[in-house]
């Protein structure tokens, strides 16, 4: 395997330069025929010819936004909810096992959305060592024997990892450097009201007798997520300019402001490529400066033909398999934000929400209009299929905006994206909110719509989506959980073929068979006030009328899994599912709270327990208050209200099997139980 060092070296190369309102009474048939006349497509981006262009473009458009108090965005703030026909037979999910590096060891690996496209998590595993991140350091274990044995650790100081992947003996770990790292040599210090964050990514050779740090590479901008394929990464990350040391108004009054502005307007007329391109530098384990300059190449960054801000969306290509690197590792960018990643084995797609511009609601005269135009979703797409470079492809525009990665699936050339139009800025709010699934494909250069069915859920936002094939399932949620199944296989006319209305939603879905569903969120009374973690099987044979066929419940429980998918463990084999859960609320003194994780067996239709694990030394304790309440027509009445006190170290966070051993990991540490049983074995703490 080429040593990571090599693939940290290559940026030598890149310094060249409430109520449930839903409408049942629509019409059965949701389908959009195009045109629809709602969305503005985005035209492809283009590439500046030369570091010269770009400065040009970039100083133009700041100069549009400067004002006496810096840059002004101009973005309209808005606070986002909180993320045969129909099936060939293969599942949207990769199997999570895998034949382990000595014949016969099989282990589960992290929970993914597509088969053969690895994604980064806090426990890593090859079926002889799990490499885990607790308590801001790095645990090295070898279980291979009957006690999980430590292979050493390092603490990282000055720096918040997030999470990481695993090629054979490197790991890269993703994370944040804290504010009080000495700063990228050319940065200036952050000024008041403009935040300039530094990712790191952290070489670590584990194949000596322990961990030690190869390199580190810190970046101008702030980590969103990457993503493996055959050893090859791509790190997204999102950056803004730096060094611009904004003046503000001393004093007040107009003329004050107006002499901040006009220095603020020449010192971006002074500035340089370095204070729009982000920076990079490279160290060694000791800290030594090795290399620096700017991340990608003037003729790699892609624009729009308007104005799309000034921050930079740049992909980075790293090859963990090569031993050494030649010029065909580089950077791409995009002059646009980017928030949500997802990523097939041939294509990176980057989600951004597109906020209304303030400005574009002004007329010639200066005032405010009164129409909003609607909050829309704009996609990039980038070509990943050579492992050499990331190439940018095109982009789109859809209506709404989307949940997580999990909104979003490629088929057959097609990207399918699930998106809520919240109708923040509409009289009447959100009950005037509507779901839609879009479908995207490439034509003349532009990422355009091909169709699209919408009046999903009424007055409700998305809180799950899985596409399996050419089917797509969608949860929507306020009072109740619409589930519902969508035919895709003809792009131009997706049509829902089935609903079905059960109290609690749905966050997470898994498919399990090609017939069954697996469910993860919260159970709900009939006004919508959730009341404990919920697992629901559903059987989607028949598509026209999915059915829930089991359910578990844990009163009072919530779990990772409602928010991140890799706190999942499908292990197919033995029909297996383990869930990290932990007891939030009790009703009273006497309740038993858990915290740990339950592994739950599929048994012909029906969802049954096989155990449960915990870290907790000593039961939870249970707290107890009385509150008075005033009720609606003023009187006051006692209630009580109870809650746990759990050592938040040992609550579980991740799960995995290696052959007959269950390992779960807590903040306290890895411990190993028996797969049949759930009883504990060995337990290794940190």
């Amino acid at each position: 395997m080429r040593r990571l060092t090599a693939a940290l070296v290559f940026l030598s190369v890149l310094c060249s330069c409430s109520a449930d309102v839903r409408d049942d009474t629509a019409a059965p048939d949701r389908t959009l025929l195009l045109p629809p006349g709602q969305v503005e497509l985005a035209a492809a981006l283009t590439s500046f010819e030369s570091c010269e262009p770009f400065l040009q473009h970039v100083k133009a458009n700041a100069l549009e936004m400067v004002g006496p108090w810096g840059l002004d965005m101009g973005y309209a703030i808005a606070v986002m909810e909180s993320s045969d026909m129909m099936r060939d037979g293969t599942q949207a999910t990769a199997d999570s096992s895998k034949a382990g590096l000595d014949p016969g060891v099989d282990y589960s690996t992290t929970n993914v959305q597509e088969a053969g496209v690895d994604e980064p998590d806090i426990l890593k595993t090859d079926g002889r060592r799990i490499v885990a991140l607790a308590n801001e350091e790095l645990h090295v274990i070898d279980v291979t024997g009957v006690q999980p044995r430590s292979l050493g650790r390092l603490r990282f100081e000055k720096f918040w990892p997030q999470e990481m992947l695993l090629a054979g003996d490197r790991i890269l770990v993703f994370g944040q450097s804290h504010s009080n790292m000495k700063p990228v040599p050319r940065n200036a210090l952050p000024t008041p009201g403009w935040s300039t964050p530094i990712s790191t990514l952290v070489e670590i050779d584990i194949g000596t007798s322990k961990p030690r740090i190869i390199h580190r590479l810190h970046l101008d901008g702030r980590y969103l997520s990457s993503r493996m394929v055959d050893d090859v990464v791509r790190i997204v990350v999102q950056s803004q300019p730096t060094g611009l040391e904004w003046v503000y108004p001393s004093g007040t009054g107009l003329r004050a402001e107006r002499r901040a502005e006009e220095e603020n307007r020449q010192l971006i007329e002074r500035s340089t490529i370095d204070n729009w391109i982000p920076w990079f530098a490279l160290e060694n384990a000791g800290g030594r400066l090795i290399r620096e300059g700017t991340v990608t190449p003037c003729d790699r960054i892609y624009h729009p033909p308007s104005n799309s801000g000034l921050e930079m969306l740049n992909i980075i290509t790293v090859d963990l398999s090569e031993k050494l690197l030649g010029d065909n590792v580089v950077s791409t960018s995009v002059l646009a934000d980017g928030e949500t990643v997802y990523s097939s084995k041939h294509n990176l797609y980057v989600a951004t929400t597109e906020w209304m511009d303030w400005r574009d609601l002004q007329d010639d005269q200066d005032q405010m209009s009164e129409t909003r135009p609607p909050i829309t979703t704009r996609i990039h797409k980038f070509d990943i299929s050579n492992p050499n470079e990331t190439l940018y492809r095109t982009s789109g525009q859809v209506l709404g905006t989307v949940l997580n990665q999990y909104s979003m699936s490629e088929h057959d050339g097609f990207l399918r994206v699930a998106t809520t139009d919240h109708g923040w800025w509409e009289p009447g709010g959100a009950a005037n909110s509507e779901s839609y699934v879009t479908v995207l494909g490439e034509q003349t250069g532009e990422l355009v719509e091909f169709g699209r069915v919408g009046n999903l859920g009424r007055g409700e936002r998305i809180y799950a989506v899985r596409f399996l094939g050419d089917l797509a399932t969608v949860v929507t949620f306020r009072q109740t959980d619409p589930l519902y199944t969508i035919n895709l296989s003809n792009p131009r006319a997706p049509t829902v073929l089935g609903e079905l209305k059960i109290l609690g939603y749905s966050a997470y879905l898994h498919p399990v068979t090609d017939t069954l569903l697996l469910g993860i969120g919260q159970d709900a009374l009939d006004d919508g006030r959730t009341l404990g973690t919920q697992v629901s099987l559903f059987d989607i044979s028949d598509l026209s009328d999915p059915i829930r066929v089991d359910q578990w419940r844990l009163a009072g429980g919530h779990s990772e899994i409602e928010y991140n998918a890799r706190a999942f463990l499908h292990w197919p084999s033995e029909n297996l599912f383990v869930l990290p859960v932990t007891t939030h609320r009790v009703e009273n003194a006497q309740s038993r709270p858990f915290s740990g994780a339950v592994a739950l067996e599929l048994s012909d239709r029906s969802l049954v327990e096989r155990g449960r694990v915990t870290h907790l030394q000593t039961p939870p304790d249970v707290r107890c208050q009385q509150w008075n309440e005033e009720g609606e027509d003023d009187s006051e009445a006692s209630t009580q209200h109870c809650w746990t006190d759990i050592d938040w170290r040992a609550t579980i966070q991740r799960s995995a099997v290696i052959q007959n051993r269950m390992y779960t990991l807590s903040s306290r540490g890895l411990l190993a139980s028996n797969l049949q049983t759930l009883q504990p074995q060995a337990f290794l703490p940190f």
